[in-house]
């Protein structure tokens, strides 16, 4: 910021104006002086407006531009550091020791002028100016002071829609656009998304009926109705959860669900595992290690809404995640006045220094700007959270990183203040003048807002990999693909690299995976896959045998007691053969060590032998459409067929053995079971992710049929947001989405 010559010391005696309140736009309860919350606190506005006797230009007008001094103080002295500026201006000055400023102000900026002061800390002040003050203008701050106010009543962001938000009691009531956007996006959702509530109370939607449930191997009893204050309903508990995995006097055999509320006192969860830190920051009252069934109305129905997010005073990364710590709090405890009782004193954080409405009680942070923000929750490092779990120290001495998107994008060359999280993920909104929907340039000021901008104002869609069109992960990958013929063989080399995305690809809840599909053709038949990689566990596999380990095979008579038991005729056997070869990988956090050798990147090359369609099951032996040449040793993957090509966002198949490759972190528990959730997580078997320009390669090799002119090499990637297993086991929509595919034409010698 450029800091002009001081003016000399102002004596505050001398430097007081005549102020005229003016209310805020809008009506309803908030706009009255009780109550706290609501979209603007609830407190009553200010909007200071120069109407002393003073001087104008030509008929009492104001010059196109002027100067303005004076001095900033907190009430009683002085305030350095301060910016001043015009506001919809730039910050241009900031306060010496004796806070006195002045500053240049220009007609030629929309509105009325006014001149705003603002620091990390307090509440922003301004006056508007309608005629040349004769006396300088003292702009006192009101500090927002800790500790956060636990007593704090959140308000409702509302629907985004005129007709609802009808009131100042909502956030939408002014910031409809912003609003409606934010009620799309995964924020919104992040408390009452089904799979974390069943991932939390350890329940399946898969089975409706206890029949159903108990074939399943689950449980049927009663449980809490997510979102409600005490209500219960049955439920299947299958697979076990964040409650009843961390919580041993409850949730086991003969025991009530630890989401009951019928548990006796001391049988009570008292373990949540940081769910709620994150996914329902929105709750009211203390912060850190609460439950995540605590929240029930706005905090359920909107997840990390408006008012939370806005009460953000500061992010401290050296903390625990979310509301444990790294996301600073700090709920309004001023009052307007000194009686009892007397309503709060709004404040809203935000990344604009010029929002000096007190209605809002806006407050400059700059961190809302960068993505320190984001890494609030987009950064965890856990310990082991089941009860007797440790972490191998020498493997993770700060604790197992299960979500690293920020330091993905800090190490990245993305990772420049140009290029924050919000570069990608809050799009700008061109249709709005200021994140108030009606600010116009003729009514622009401390009431409407200032005229940001273009570009400035930034989507509150918060848009995901899936969002928009093109989807932001469409964009990201950039596939190549070389095939060269080998005498009997063709070779296929795919290079998949993360061209356009500032972090690792996939990123963020690490069961998210990409499946890279690698089919070849010539004479108008598929080439059968004799060497290379596989998809592995990751792509989903109904049921996983090894022969010699209580499977057989014998021509077209497969006897495999535990894949007869889940197979039915449609169904493909794949055999794969481990090669002793790893994966060499350029990989993320401790995978990126170019010390660790292949082998400790934990990733064999699985090898193709061959698959055959399951024509029949019966006492436990499935009989093959064609036989399969095998050794004891090799790998049995049941999976499903796969119509080829694949169609975007089709139901996600069992495709472990096919010809290709996985890419995903891959965390595993104590009993060595992999993709698990993370509280249940003690380390990471691999992590493949392909970090920000970089590449991963896949390679394989085919058949060729004598007598072919021609080969065609089709590539896929898809893209699953949720582990196979897990979602059909919760119940839960589990798709694949196409988001990259080329095509390859060779001729042959």
């Amino acid at each position: 910021m450029k800091r002009s010559a001081p003016v000399g010391r102002i004596h505050l005696a001398h430097a007081a104006l005549t102020i005229t309140l003016v209310a805020c736009a809008g009506d309803g309860p908030a706009g009255e002086p009780s109550g706290s919350g609501g979209a603007g606190g609830n407190t009553t506005s200010t909007t200071g407006v120069v109407s002393s006797s003073g001087t104008g230009g030509e008929g009492g007008a104001l010059p196109e531009e002027f100067s303005v001094g004076g001095v900033v103080t907190d009430g009683v002295a002085p305030i350095a550091g301060a910016i001043v500026m015009q506001g919809g201006g730039s910050p241009d000055f900031v306060t010496g020791l004796d806070g006195t400023f002045s500053i240049q102000l220009s007609r030629t900026i929309p509105g009325t002028p006014t001149v705003v002061a603002a620091k990390v800390g307090y509440r922003s002040r301004g006056v508007e100016i309608t005629r040349l003050p004769e006396v300088p203008i003292e702009l006192a701050l009101l500090a927002v002071s800790p500790p956060d106010n636990t007593a704090y009543v959140f308000g409702n962001p509302g629907k985004g829609d005129a007709g609802h938000d009808n009131s100042t009691a909502f956030c939408g009531h002014c910031h409809t656009t912003l609003t409606a956007q934010f009620q799309t996006s995964a924020h919104a959702r992040a408390t009452r998304d089904p799979l974390v509530q069943a991932l939390y109370a350890g329940t399946s939607r898969a089975h409706g009926d206890e029949a159903s449930c108990v074939a399943a191997g689950g449980v049927h009893r009663a449980g809490r109705v997510p979102g409600s204050v005490g209500d219960v309903e049955p439920k299947c508990y299958l697979g076990g959860g964040v409650l009843s995995d961390l919580n041993p006097a409850c949730g086991g055999a003969g025991q009530l669900a630890c989401d009951d509320p019928a548990l006796p006192a001391g049988s009570r969860p008292t373990r949540f595992g940081g769910c709620a830190d994150c996914h329902a920051a929105g709750l009211e009252g203390a912060t850190g290690g609460r439950n995540l069934l605590d929240a029930v109305g706005v905090a359920f129905e909107n997840g990390n809404h408006c008012d939370t997010c806005h009460k953000v005073r500061d992010v401290d990364l050296s903390r625990p995640p979310g509301t444990a710590g790294a996301l600073v709090l700090q709920r309004p405890r001023e009052r307007l006045t000194d009686m009892p009782g007397a309503p709060l004193r709004q404040v809203m954080f935000g990344p604009y220094p010029d929002v000096p409405n007190e209605f809002m009680g806006g407050s400059y942070q700059p961190v809302f700007s960068s993505a320190v923000f984001c890494a609030g929750c987009h950064e965890q490092k856990q310990a082991a959270l089941l009860p007797g779990a440790t972490l191998d120290a020498s493997r993770w001495p700060e604790g197992l990183p299960t979500h690293s998107t920020y330091s993905e994008w800090s190490e990245s060359s993305w990772g420049t203040p140009g290029t924050p999280c919000q570069f990608c993920h809050m799009p700008a909104v061109t249709n709005l003048k200021s994140t108030v929907d009606v600010t116009t340039e003729e009514n622009a000021g401390i009431v409407f807002g200032f005229v940001r901008p273009e570009g400035a104002i930034r989507s509150h869609t918060f848009r995901g990999p899936l969002a928009g069109s093109p989807r932001l992960i469409d964009e990201a990958l950039r596939l190549g693909v070389s095939v060269t013929p080998q005498g009997g063989a063709l070779g296929v080399t795919v290079h998949l690299r993360n061209q356009e995305c500032g972090h690792a690809l996939p990123t963020g809840e690490p069961m998210r995976a990409l499946v890279l599909l690698v089919r070849a053709e010539g004479c108008d038949a598929p080439l059968l896959p004799t060497g290379g990689m596989t998809v592995n566990d990751v792509g989903g596999a109904l049921v996983r045998g090894v022969l010699g380990q209580g499977a057989v095979l014998s021509g077209v008579t497969l006897t495999w007691a535990a894949g007869a038991a889940r197979a039915r005729p449609g169904h493909v056997v794949r055999v794969v053969r481990p090669t002793g070869t790893f994966d060499d990988y350029t990989g993320v956090g401790r995978f990126a060590d170019p010390l660790l050798s292949a082998e400790d990147k934990g990733l064999e090359v699985h090898a193709p032998v061959g698959e055959a369609v399951v024509l029949s099951v019966g006492g436990g032996v499935l009989m093959l459409e064609t036989p399969i040449t095998a050794q004891a040793g090799d790998v049995l993957l049941l999976g499903e067929t796969l119509a080829w090509p694949p169609v975007d966002g089709q139901a996600a198949l069992a495709l472990a053995g096919i010809a290709g490759s996985t890419f995903a972190r891959v965390l595993v528990d104590p009993s060595g079971e992999r993709q698990v959730p993370h509280h249940r997580a003690v380390d990471i078997a691999s992590d493949n992710r392909i970090p920000a320009q970089s590449e991963g390669v896949s390679e394989h090799s085919f058949a060729l049929q004598p007598g072919c002119s021609e080969a065609r090499v089709e590539v896929v990637v898809l893209y699953r947001p949720v582990p196979l297993g897990l979602g059909r086991e919760r119940g839960a929509e589990t798709r694949d989405h196409v988001i990259a595919k080329t095509t390859r034409v060779v001729q042959l010698p």
